[in-house]
């Protein structure tokens, strides 16, 4: 079986039902996976780590962020506006892109649909996790017009993408080990917090203020998996289906490529496996572009789904194509 990816439950169940209309055998298994995040940090109070980062760009990058959580405070915005507020003096540029993309996808749904907010909240009496990602500028929407597409990227500082990711894991540290909550008033944590400024490690080896802080997000996902032979013998792909998920649609294109240059018999009707080896790819140069499939690493095991679909017989190293 053919690994395609790892979805969650609607995308799964929605490209599975595809690739079935296809007539591709398909696999569905839930699974656990880890995201596991490494950052070495120096951590302190920020008046002490004022005297010990090197790096005066960065220092000062964090005292913005810092300056920006003050900000948010003083002016007591509702715990679901908090994040979203903070961000507008933390990263304005972000906030930005971000107006500009719901603007298109407003105009694009219709106001109705519209209605409903991006979320960008902080929950209440819990440290502020980061929201789940906005949509790329590119992500948007598949339908943008070419001048809206072009519009957006030029205005897009892809910098400013760091920067908020950085803002927002600083945020939440603070929230965390300042013992902050979102709709609290926090007295005078903030005149000295405790803070965390991501470092190279190398550049700190021994120092007493630096620490490694490891993050594991457990997540469930599904995987699906396709039946190799049912893609060589499968309905075509079709243009909406290769707009929607255009790296499966290239995935399932590589592995047809692959087993039907494999199934074209040999004059001699046979062949050893080295030999075997070198048609497990594919290459073509056209005119948009090169279209290149390396499969040489899981030769044996296309020669056992060969096998196993009364193509070709194994037998020792030589691999003999059955007569049609």
């Amino acid at each position: 079986m053919f690994k395609l990816g790892e979805y969650d439950d609607v995308t799964a169940k929605d490209l599975a039902d595809r690739l079935r209309e296809m007539k591709i055998r398909v696999d569905i298994r839930p699974s656990i996976v880890a995201d596991l995040k490494i950052s070495p940090v120096l951590q302190g109070r920020f008046s002490e780590l004022k005297n010990e980062i090197e790096d005066e760009e960065l220092l000062k990058k964090y005292e913005h962020y810092l300056e920006s959580v003050r900000k948010t405070f003083a002016e007591k915005p509702a715990p679901e506006e908090f994040y979203k507020r903070y961000l507008t003096h933390a990263v304005p540029e972000w906030v930005k892109i971000t107006e500009k993309i719901e603007s298109v996808v407003r105009g694009m749904i219709g106001p109705e649909e519209a209605s409903g907010e991006t979320s960008s909240t902080v929950p209440s009496q819990e440290a502020p996790s980061e929201p789940s990602e906005e949509p790329l500028p590119e992500e948007a929407s598949h339908e943008e017009s070419p001048s809206e597409s072009a519009s957006m990227s030029d205005d897009v500082d892809f910098g400013s993408l760091i920067d908020k990711k950085a803002a927002a894991e600083f945020l939440s540290q603070v929230f965390l080990l300042n013992e902050l909550d979102v709709d609290e008033d926090p007295g005078d944590k903030l005149d000295d917090p405790i803070v965390a400024i991501p470092v190279v490690a190398k550049d700190y080896l021994q120092h007493p203020m630096l620490r490694t802080n490891i993050y594991v997000n457990l997540e469930k996902v599904h995987d699906i998996y396709i039946d190799e032979w049912s893609v060589l013998t499968c309905e075509d792909l079709g243009e909406d289906f290769f707009d929607e998920y255009q790296h499966e649609a290239i995935e399932i294109m590589a592995v047809h490529g692959v087993l039907n240059n494999l199934t074209d018999m040999p004059p001699s009707g046979k062949m050893d496996m080295e030999s075997f080896v070198q048609k497990c790819g594919v290459y073509m140069d056209m005119e948009s572009g090169i279209f290149d499939v390396n499969a040489y690493d899981v030769a044996e095991d296309l020669a056992r789904i060969l096998e196993k679909n009364g193509v070709v017989k194994i037998k020792g190293d030589t691999i003999r194509w059955k007569k049609a």
